[in-house]
């Protein structure tokens, strides 16, 4: 996240001069030979020396001690923020000296791979960035910091400090216990000698996608926003012990309207996103395990003017392969797709997303 924001300045927002800091000397050595950073520092301090903008991307747990030893550079930086996804406890732990110079900062965007070597400079492009103030900083800095976010191509939203926590905590947080608890619930559950975990199916990888995660990060991340995330695992719990009744008083009508709620509330999140289901089409398309095979499919869709909205790859395993859904907008670019698939090799079904709305 750090190498990206560095990137993006560079590229986006006219930065000429980026100081790095990390405490691993190989990966400050990575940032200055891939040209993530223009110059390396020897501590948090002098990286923060003169600066415009220091920002401080590293463990949640660390960032209040590293936000004091920027706010103690000589001189000190205009303005500091962070890139942690909490923000209460930060800013609680913080003096008045490092809270006169800090605005916290949570951008709302990641990939699956981390480190200095996969920064990219459009990582933030149309990503929420939560801002969240600490009511001693000059309100110029806010501004400052609002135009540089907006120069990358993210979209600053100011919020409340404990509003962040407690959304991140039910949208963010608990989706990785919930992955976490069910890995280990499924690795250790077997009945007739099978193994719940060599009999699942592409359902349950999604669901588990984030499950195991970088443990320490995420160990700092849970403990230090807990309050909030027992206070969404309590009320997942009794949502769950809700429909455990249902279960068992075979409550079939309500059990139906509890998949038809989720069913409108998913549908909501995907159009924000500008996917709107019921004009999606869902071409699954069996592939072989084999190099180039990914990039055959999206060249061939490509070179006809397919734009794929969004994809998923099921992966089965080496021998048997797996299906590979791409989602594409219209009827008859559906079934183009699925002809142009065909002809490669590659058997595929057509059918319209919307469906699972019904």
């Amino acid at each position: 996240m750090g190498g990206s924001l560095a990137l993006a300045a560079q590229a986006r927002a006219a930065v000429d001069q980026v100081v790095g800091y990390d405490a691993d000397p190989a990966v400050l050595e990575e940032a200055l030979r891939l040209g993530v950073i223009t110059e390396k520092a020897a501590n948090p301090a002098e990286a923060a020396a003169y600066a415009d903008l220091a920002v401080v991307a590293a463990p949640v747990r660390s960032i209040p001690g590293l936000v004091e030893e920027c706010a103690v550079a000589v001189p000190p930086p205009r303005l500091i923020s962070d890139m942690g996804s909490t923000k209460s406890a930060i800013i609680a732990a913080l003096s008045p000296t490092a809270k006169s110079l800090f605005i916290g900062g949570h951008p709302i965007c990641g990939a699956a791979t981390s480190g200095v070597r996969y920064a990219r400079e459009d990582l933030f492009a149309g990503a929420t960035y939560f801002l969240c103030t600490t009511g001693a900083a000059f309100p110029k800095l806010y501004e400052m910091l609002q135009r540089f976010l907006l120069d990358i191509g993210a979209k600053p939203s100011h919020i409340d400090a404990m509003a962040h926590d407690r959304i991140m905590a039910v949208v963010s947080h608990l989706p990785h216990v919930v992955a976490n608890v069910l890995m280990e619930h499924a690795g250790g559950f077997q009945v007739g000698g099978r193994k719940a975990l060599h009999c699942v199916g592409p359902s349950f990888k999604d669901l588990t996608r984030v499950a195991g995660a970088n443990p320490p990060m995420w160990r700092d991340i849970f403990l230090e926003n807990r309050e909030a995330l027992a206070d969404s695992l309590a009320t997942m719990i009794a949502e769950l012990e809700d429909f455990r009744s249902l279960l068992q008083t075979a409550g079939q009508a309500e059990i139906e309207a509890s998949i038809h709620t989720a069913a409108i509330f998913r549908e909501e999140l995907l159009e924000l996103e500008d996917i709107v289901p019921r004009t999606l089409y869902r071409v699954t398309v069996h592939i072989p395990d084999q190099p180039g095979v990914l990039s055959k499919v999206m060249t061939t869709l490509g070179e006809h003017e397919i734009n794929v909205e969004d994809l998923t790859l099921h992966h089965v395993s080496r021998s048997v392969g797996g299906d590979l859904i791409l989602y594409v907008a219209g009827e008859e670019t559906a079934e183009t797709a699925a002809s142009l698939l065909h002809a490669l090799g590659y058997p595929s079904a057509v059918s319209l997303m919307g469906d699972v709305f019904e």
